[in-house]
């Protein structure tokens, strides 16, 4: 460290320029950062999954819709089908729709006296109530039409618009938006799916970072010039954090990756953890001008008593948030890299500009910062707490250790991004209204293979399908197996008894040669022109992680009892696959990340300190810490979902930290010749200002998420500001407690060894 500074101190003029050209290089490629909300951007592209949900949209097209409800009186009324009409040409114009399906443009099948016809449902608009009346009547009269796009009250009807599988359907849900927007009233239209959220999504990260940033920014300076007294304590460190910043995003940029639902909170981490080095490397130069030091002096001691502790502080945050690279979520992944690296970058910019501009600045010996009386009476108040109240602090800690075990069978995952909106959003009430009028805004596809023109597999998809509906999780399910039923009534002139599969495959097959004649692409979103692949699809009602579970679980059971002895393979998959595979994911992956982060964190602080003690009593903290949060997230009933699973590793990078500083502190006394009891209220008293001050910046900078428009981050804002209260507090209270804890048993066990 001490080299470091001597160079630093010698060349400044060199150190700034170089920063300044490598901060312009990654500032042109910041800007080529871009955003995403697609689910399958979180696996990896090898995921067996995501390869099948690919299989499925390349042969039967694709497995993303957007639903758009229609509500008015009776749907069943002119000027409302003639709306409905109009959407649907209109949504049909658009590049990227694949189909549209509504009241007006759906097909049925007909027996006629030369064979079989397909055509419209409505083929023409009745306009007078003696037409509405029987048309109301046959539909709201038959389950295939029958809450599915039509409710059972007849006062909302349903478009449904399947997307091209290679399609930005982000980008195409804000068209559908526009245009919806452009033909509101006097009907109410409501908009969902997951493109339409995932666009929500997208524009409401964007309006968050510009709204919460610049309010980040401004409540951090306020406490740094509180803190500081003075511009330079403010500008070193919002330089630091601006230049991290940058560099993070210019990496991401050369890299081609980009900014989701996990590091859209990566400014302001960067913003409210980028400061603290700075922090902490300020106030030990201050303390060494007041000494007489001149300002280069007081630089280069600077980085040589506090450097270490900064430089174990850094790379403990490092390792906090490199444990997120275990994560099979590869977004979870890049999170870790990217936010690592840019704590990193604040680590060496704070060790290397900080030094250079100081060297430069003339300072003022006599001044000084003014001392903040505040802070030494709070650091007076807790070493004082600290050396007599030892065993008070311990037992409560225990008592808090318990009441977080006994709230860690509480905690639930949930990967489903419809949470991520409140009750209240126009988002969350249009998907309510779907999945209430309708089945849901989701699908569940289960790939079929075998031969499809088989009487006995037929038959037993069949059955499978109405297993599958008697659960209650399902709409009604749509196949292959629903047009050959249909296909066999209406040549038997709608006689009852006849909507079944046939027993002879002939029949089968000339049924099948029928449709294609009538119509040569109304098969090819349910079965290949082989027939050796076919596709079961069905609407889910309930897409939270439970019911997710209860589906998948059911899916299976009937597969086992319906495919048994049949010559046919079945695969499940669909958005909702995908959002159940990425729940266990994210478990998996905490577990893993935090294993690595605690091992990782205590082979740094050990190789740094040399300090057996100091390594175990640090991460013990941690994770103390983290078990807390979980604690608090299972008694409060916060998922662990793909935003709050982050907290851990912000919990044992950063809050480790603070526990790092005060032992370093605490042993650079102890070696000085001054006893336990004084070494730690001298490291309290001193360091101690500069925790707090950090812990209130960290803090205020992660407190403002509470205003985020998204659940998940307002929930991520209060348990990070939680953790690092109680880092902060473990590091400046059960520390301290520990140590003279150790100390009287040292010293009882030396009195009994002397006996």
């Amino acid at each position: 460290m001490h080299r470091l500074a001597r160079f630093t101190t010698r060349f400044p003029k060199i150190v700034l320029a170089v920063i300044i050209i490598i901060t312009l290089i990654f500032g042109y490629f910041a800007t080529k950062v871009k955003m995403t909300t697609d689910i399958k951007d979180f696996f990896p592209k090898d995921d067996p999954k995501v390869a099948t949900y690919n299989q499925v949209e390349d042969i039967f097209g694709g497995a993303e819709y957007i639903m758009v409800a229609v509500t008015a009186d009776d749907i069943f009324h002119y000027e409302t089908l003639k709306k409905i009409d109009s959407l649907t040409e209109q949504f049909s114009e658009l590049e990227g729709i694949a189909s549209v399906k509504s009241l007006t443009s759906i097909d049925e099948i007909k027996g006629t006296e030369w064979g079989l016809e397909i055509s419209s449902l409505i083929s023409e608009l009745p306009e007078n109530e003696e037409e509405l009346r029987p048309l109301k009547g046959k539909i709201l009269g038959d389950e295939m039409y029958r809450g599915f796009i039509v409710s059972e009250d007849a006062k909302a009807a349903l478009i449904i618009l399947e997307l091209d599988a290679d399609v930005d359907s982000v980008l195409l849900a804000g068209k559908v938006s526009k245009l919806i927007e452009d033909n509101e009233g006097p009907e109410n239209l409501y908009i969902t799916g997951t493109p339409v959220l995932n666009n929500v999504l997208a524009d409401s990260m964007k309006g968050d970072l510009k709204k919460l940033l610049p309010i980040v920014l401004l409540i951090i300076a306020l406490i740094l010039y509180l803190y500081f007294r003075s511009l330079k304590g403010v500008i070193l460190p919002f330089t630091t954090v601006l230049i991290s910043l940058i560099w993070t995003l210019g990496l991401m940029g050369i890299l081609d990756k980009s900014i989701s639902p996990l590091n859209a909170v990566m400014p302001i981490i960067l913003v409210s953890l980028g400061n603290a080095y700075g922090i902490y490397l300020l106030n030990r130069y201050e303390e060494e001008l007041k000494f007489g030091k001149s300002s280069k002096e007081a630089v280069i001691g600077s980085i040589t008593t506090v450097g270490i502790a900064i430089l174990m502080a850094g790379g403990t945050t490092v390792a906090g948030f490199a444990s997120n690279v275990f994560s099979d979520i590869t977004l979870m992944r890049d999170f870790g890299i990217f936010t690592s690296f840019g704590v990193a970058i604040a680590l060496l910019i704070t060790l290397t500009l900080f030094p250079a501009v100081l060297s430069l600045i003339k300072s003022n010996k006599k001044k000084g910062r003014i001392k903040n009386n505040y802070l030494g009476k709070i650091t007076s108040m807790l070493a004082n707490l600290a050396i007599n109240k030892s065993k008070i602090i311990i037992i409560i800690t225990l008592f808090l250790v318990i009441l977080s075990l006994a709230g860690l069978p509480r905690l639930k995952t949930d990967s489903n991004f419809f949470n991520f909106f409140a009750e209240g959003s126009q988002a969350k009430i249009a998907y309510n209204l779907v999945k209430d009028k309708f089945t849901g805004s989701e699908s569940i596809e289960i790939f079929i293979e075998g031969d499809v023109q088989d009487p006995e597999l037929l038959k037993a998809m069949n059955n499978f399908q109405n297993d599958l509906k008697s659960t209650g999780l399902i709409g009604e399910p749509t196949s292959i197996v629903n047009i050959i039923e249909r296909t066999n009534k209406a040549m038997h002139e709608n006689q009852s008894g006849f909507e079944k599969i046939p027993d002879n495959r002939d029949l089968i097959a000339q049924y099948l040669l029928l449709i294609e004649m009538s119509d040569d692409s109304y098969l090819q979103n349910f079965v290949t022109l082989d027939y050796q692949k076919a596709r079961i699809q069905a609407l889910v009602k309930d897409t939270s992680s439970e019911g997710t579970a209860s589906l998948l679980a059911a899916i299976e059971r009937y597969e086992e009892e319906n495919f048994a002895g049949i010559k046919i393979k079945s695969t499940d998959t669909g958005i909702i696959v995908l959002i159940d595979a990425l729940a266990d994911m994210i478990i998996k992956g905490q577990i893993k990340g935090l294993i690595f982060a605690l091992i990782t964190v205590f082979i740094i602080v050990f190789l740094l300190l040399h300090s057996l003690k100091g390594s175990i009593l640090s991460v013990l903290l941690i994770a103390l810490v983290s078990l807390i949060n979980f604690g608090v997230m299972g008694w409060a009933g916060i998922a662990l979902d793909i935003v709050t699973v982050l907290i851990s590793s912000i919990g044992v990078g950063v809050g480790i930290d603070y526990s790092i500083h005060i032992y370093s502190r605490y042993l650079e006394e102890f070696k000085a010749g001054l006893s336990v009891r004084e070494a730690i209220v001298k490291s309290i008293e001193t360091t101690g200002k500069s925790i707090i001050s950090n812990a209130a910046a960290v803090i205020s900078g992660f407190i403002i998420l509470v205003f985020s428009s998204f659940p998940p981050f307002k929930y991520f804002g209060i348990l990070v500001s939680l953790i690092m209260f109680v880092a902060a507090t473990g590091a400046m209270l059960f520390i301290p407690a520990m140590l003279l804890s150790l100390e009287k048993y040292n010293l009882k066990s030396i009195k009994k060894g002397e006996k």
